[in-house]
C-alpha cells in the first residue's frame, strides 16, 4: 500500500515529505559524489571531480528510483523506522526494496494507546525516539466500540462490537476477518454478553507469525471465564477447543515453532501446530521455590499477582508481577509494585530465581510477551522490564481504576520509574506493545 496516501504524524507536528528533504538529499548526493571519484580518478584530480559531479547532480535531477540496490540498503541501515516509513513513500522500487529488508530487521514494540476519537486516529509511543505519533483516519477499520484482546508479530488481535474477531495492521491498514466464536461464547444471552462480558473473555490473543509472509498462521486465545484454549488455523473453517484441559491459563507465547502455555501452577503445556490438528506434546512440571508458591496463593484472591511467559536469548522465563498501593493488596487504582524473575532449567526441571537480566529488556501487557537487547537498540535501560496493565475487566467495574498501570522496573534498584511523560487520564481500552510492521 503507498503510504502516501495515509497520514503518519508526530503528534501536533506533520512530517515533512522524504523526497523533498533536504538532508535526505545531500546525503545521497555525498554517497553519489564518493562513488564517481573512486572509479574515476584516473588522471583527474579527485577534489575536482567531486566538485564536478555534484554541480552536475544539481543541474540534472537525478532519477532516485534508480538507486544502485547497494546504496539504497547502506541508507536504509542508517534510517530510524519512521524515516523507512517517509523512504517507502517516494517511489514503488524504494518501497518494494523496503518492505523486503525491514522484514528481516530486529525492530523495538511501540505502546498503543487510546484513540483519538475527534480525530479518527490512534496514537503510539515510541520509546526509541520519546515521541508520540498518530495514524489519522484508521477508526474505520477498528469498528465502532473494538476492543483489543492481543497483539503479536506487528498485528492486533481486536474484537469488534458484535464479539466477532479479526486481525488488525495499523500500519499497513490490513484487516482479515476471522471465524466467529459464537458456538463457545454465547452460553448465556448474545445482548449481555457483548455488554457485560464481552471485554474479558478473551484474556490473551497471539498469532504464530505474520500473516502478511505466512499462509499458514495460527492464532490461540485464552478463554478467561471458561480457563480453555482455542486455536485457529489459516484454512480451517473454525475454531479447535483444547480437549481434556480443566486447568488455568495465564499466558501463552510462540516460539520454536510451539506454543508454550503458562497455567496457574507454573507448569508448561507445549502444543505442536505441524500436523492438521493441535496436539499437545509435553507437559513441563518444574519444581516450584517458595515465593512463587506464595504468589501462587496471592492469585486465588482477586489480582494481587499475575504471571507472564517469556522467551529471553533461548531461555524460558516466568515472570510474576505483584499489584497493589502503599503495600496495601488489590486497591484501586492498582499499580505494580514488584517482579520476581525466573528461568526454566528444563535439565532439572525447576524454576530458578533470575537477580540480573544483563543486556535483556522485557515487555509485558496484554500483547505477546516479548524481550530484545538493550545494546542493540537506543532509548531502553537494560536490566529493565517495561510493563503495562492488563486487567481490562476492572476498566467498566470501578471508575477510581483509570484503566492504565504503566512504567518501568528496574531490577537492579528493585524500583519502578515512568516512562510515558504525557498524562493519560482514564482511558477506556487497554495499552499494547506492537511492533510495526509497515
Amino acid at each position: 500500500m503507498d503510504l502516501r496516501s495515509k497520514s503518519l504524524t508526530i503528534l501536533n507536528n506533520q512530517y515533512e515529505p522524504a523526497i523533498g528533504n533536504r538532508p535526505f538529499y545531500c546525503f545521497y548526493s555525498s554517497l553519489f559524489s564518493t562513488s564517481a571519484t573512486m572509479e574515476e580518478h584516473s588522471g583527474t584530480s579527485s577534489k575536482r571531480l567531486r566538485l564536478s559531479f555534484i554541480e552536475d547532480s544539481f543541474a540534472v535531477k537525478p532519477n532516485w528510483s534508480d538507486l544502485q540496490p547497494e546504496l539504497l540498503e547502506l541508507i536504509i541501515s542508517k534510517l530510524s523506522f519512521i524515516n523507512i516509513i517517509r523512504l517507502k513513500a517516494v517511489c514503488s522500487s524504494w518501497r518494494s526494496f523496503a518492505e523486503s529488508y525491514v522484514s528481516f530487521l530486529p525492530r523495538t514494540p511501540w505502546l498503543l494507546l487510546p484513540g483519538n476519537q475527534e480525530h479518527h486516529a490512534r496514537c503510539f509511543f515510541s520509546l526509541e525516539d520519546n515521541k508520540v505519533y498518530q495514524i489519522k483516519n484508521i477508526s474505520n477499520l477498528f469498528g465502532d466500540d473494538a476492543w483489543c484482546v492481543g497483539s503479536s508479530h506487528g498485528w492486533l488481535v481486536l474484537l469488534d462490537d458484535e464479539a466477532k474477531p479479526f486481525l488488525l495492521n495499523p500500519f499497513s491498514q490490513v484487516r482479515i476477518q476471522l471465524p466467529t466464536i459464537e458456538r463457545f461464547v454465547f452460553l448465556v444471552h448474545k445482548s449481555y454478553f457483548i455488554k457485560v462480558l464481552r471485554k474479558g473473555f478473551i484474556t490473551r490473543a497471539i498469532l504464530s507469525s505474520d500473516p502478511s509472509h505466512d499462509n499458514n498462521y495460527v492464532v490461540v486465545l485464552i478463554l478467561g471465564y471458561v480457563s480453555r484454549l482455542a486455536f485457529y488455523k489459516k484454512g480451517v473453517s473454525g475454531w479447535t477447543i483444547s480437549n481434556g484441559a480443566s486447568r488455568k491459563y495465564c499466558d501463552i507465547i510462540y516460539c520454536n515453532d510451539l506454543f508454550y502455555a503458562l497455567t496457574l501452577d507454573n507448569s508448561i503445556e507445549v502444543w505442536d501446530f505441524h500436523a492438521s490438528l493441535p496436539i499437545k506434546n509435553r507437559e513441563i512440571h518444574p519444581s516450584v521455590p517458595r515465593k512463587i508458591m506464595e504468589a501462587t496463593e496471592c492469585l486465588r484472591s482477586p489480582h494481587c499477582c499475575q504471571s507472564h511467559l517469556v522467551e529471553s536469548s533461548g531461555d524460558l522465563l516466568l515472570v510474576l508481577r505483584y499489584l497493589g498501593k502503599e503495600g496495601k493488596l488489590w486497591v484501586c487504582p492498582y499499580r505494580t509494585q514488584n517482579f520476581h524473575v525466573y528461568r526454566l532449567d528444563s535439565n532439572d526441571p525447576n524454576w530458578v530465581e533470575v537477580d540480573n537480566l544483563k543486556n535483556e529488556v522485557l515487555f509485558l501487557a496484554g500483547n505477546h510477551s516479548m524481550s530484545l537487547s538493550a545494546q542493540d537498540f537506543s532509548g531502553f535501560e537494560k536490566n529493565s522490564i517495561y510493563f503495562t496493565g492488563d486487567i481490562w475487566n476492572q476498566m467498566n467495574k470501578d471508575y477510581s481504576y483509570a484503566g492504565y498501570d504503566l512504567g518501568k522496573f528496574s531490577l537492579e534498584e528493585k524500583i519502578t520509574k515512568p516512562f510515558y511523560a504525557f498524562g493519560l487520564g482514564r482511558t477506556g481500552s487497554p495499552s499494547f506493545w506492537i511492533v510495526p510492521n509497515p
